[in-house]
């Protein structure tokens, strides 16, 4: 063999080794998936975690994409058991709902928080002006006293009723200082009243005549202050009324009757005043008029017939009485 034709043998040789491991190379560089007949189990493991296609007995995938309009709750997780790849009825993927259905379902199924409630708020004055009324309806002025202050120094909102009762009791005792005091610290108007009120009427009830001075003038101080409330304003003229014929000053007290008659039409003390004017004109004084009185003795009867006045107010037997007396005399 010539020495030409050896070198054109290497050379054709030479290339063909060199082919072959460029076509080793160039396999090599590329990746190739394994068909899924040569899958081994460390690929069924990688595609079981990552690939959510599903895998069927053939060896065959189907990607999730084409199943459709198939209910994904048949939809199965892929499991490895002995080697080969199949679906696992226990492991279901999760079905599609509507967001806002979910939403409302986990709030749903969180338990219902309670609301806490708001503690109820203890009056502090309360108790005690409970105590000065309970130790009051036995008589014990003083623990009542003592009760109702304890109840207003605590200044919860029973406060002013408790000063209501004390201004009584302070004024029964004497004490118009003290009950003075607690009327000028009423804020509410109404209370105001009838606490100025019931410091004129426990003066009065004393009975002495200091105390019926100072009675008198807690209630001029209140139809002064006051001229228009519809109760305690013409109970307090009654009131001075009645004092006032107490001490036989009758020209004022008629002053005081009329200002009920003409201003408070509506007013339990109304007809009262009648019957009162009537007792006065009978009087002896320099006004002294039986025809007048028995005029005022009558409106008294015809007012009440079919009524039934509240005691302190009812004057129809002794007002028949004098009806008959005075008809008689005249």
């Amino acid at each position: 063999m010539k020495p030409t034709q050896n070198i054109h043998i290497f050379v054709i040789y030479l290339f063909l080794i060199l082919s072959l491991f460029s076509e080793i190379f160039a396999e090599t560089s590329e990746i190739f998936l394994p068909f899924p007949e040569t899958w081994n189990e460390s690929n069924q493991k990688e595609t079981a975690q990552g690939d959510s296609s599903k895998v069927f007995k053939n060896g065959t995938k189907q990607s999730s994409n084409d199943f459709g309009s198939k209910d994904l709750n048949e939809t199965t997780i892929p499991t490895i058991s002995n080697g080969n790849l199949s679906p696992s009825k226990d492991e279901s993927l999760p079905s599609k709902t509507n967001p806002a259905k979910s939403e409302s379902s986990l709030t749903l199924s969180k338990p219902d928080s309670k609301k806490k409630k708001k503690k109820e708020v203890v009056d502090p004055s309360k108790a005690s002006f409970q105590k000065g009324k309970a130790y009051l309806s036995r008589d014990q002025k003083k623990a009542a006293e003592q009760e109702f202050a304890d109840s207003y120094g605590k200044e919860g909102e029973v406060a002013k009723f408790s000063r209501v009762e004390n201004s009584n009791l302070y004024g029964l005792d004497g004490k118009e200082k003290e009950s003075s005091g607690l009327v000028e610290k009423q804020e509410d108007p109404d209370l105001k009243i009838k606490t100025q009120f019931e410091l004129a009427r426990s003066l009065d009830r004393i009975g002495n005549p200091e105390s019926e001075e100072k009675a008198y003038k807690e209630y001029l101080k209140l139809v002064t202050e006051f001229p228009k409330h519809p109760e305690l304003t013409p109970r307090a003229h009654y009131a001075i009324a009645t004092l006032l014929v107490r001490k036989k000053e009758f020209r004022s007290a008629a002053h005081q009757l009329v200002n009920i008659i003409k201003n408070f039409k509506e007013a339990e003390e109304f007809l009262p005043a009648h019957y009162y004017l009537g007792k006065i004109y009978e009087s002896s004084w320099d006004e002294r008029d039986l025809e007048r009185s028995l005029k005022y003795y009558q409106l008294y009867l015809n007012g009440v017939e079919g009524k039934n006045p509240k005691p302190g107010y009812d004057f129809r037997k002794e007002t028949r009485e004098r009806l008959r007396v005075l008809g008689s005399a005249i």
